[in-house]
């Protein structure tokens, strides 16, 4: 299931519709709209942050369906890296070490050193190797 499905169905769940939860979640109608078709595949800013809150999850649940959809709070590296190591094969979190390293140089070559700015880069780019990896899967 891609994080847009997983919005659309939560979205559904909490009995909104887009034009609803865009009100909710202040973020634009034509946005949310084109982001549940598949159309914006890594929204700008804080958008995925702005809508998982206003579904009453955690981004990280959004984005990857790791985590419990009533916990909103913020959940540790540690956490996630736990999860993902115990459902993920030795290959393919070899994978997501080499993507992760070379986001992070690229951040640097980006962003100068030590920048916070990044964070969403990188977050993004875990995102669309998950996302990889999970489509990998179902085939």
């Amino acid at each position: 299931m891609t994080w847009q499905e997983r919005l659309q169905k939560l979205r559904k769940q909490n009995d909104l519709t887009v034009k609803d939860l865009a009100r909710r979640a202040n973020v634009g109608y034509d946005n949310l709209y084109k982001i549940e078709k598949g159309l914006i595949e890594n929204p700008r800013g804080d958008t995925l942050g702005k809508l998982a809150q206003a579904l009453g999850v955690n981004e990280q649940f959004l984005r990857f369906g790791l985590h419990g959809v009533g916990d909103a709070k913020y959940l540790d590296d540690a956490q996630i890296l736990a999860e993902l190591e115990e459902n993920t094969s030795q290959t393919d979190l070899d994978l997501i070490d080499s993507a992760w390293k070379q986001a992070l140089e690229i951040e640097t070559q980006v962003y100068g050193p030590g920048s916070k700015a990044p964070t969403n880069f990188v977050s993004m780019m875990f995102a669309r190797i998950y996302q990889e990896m999970l489509k990998r899967n179902e085939h």
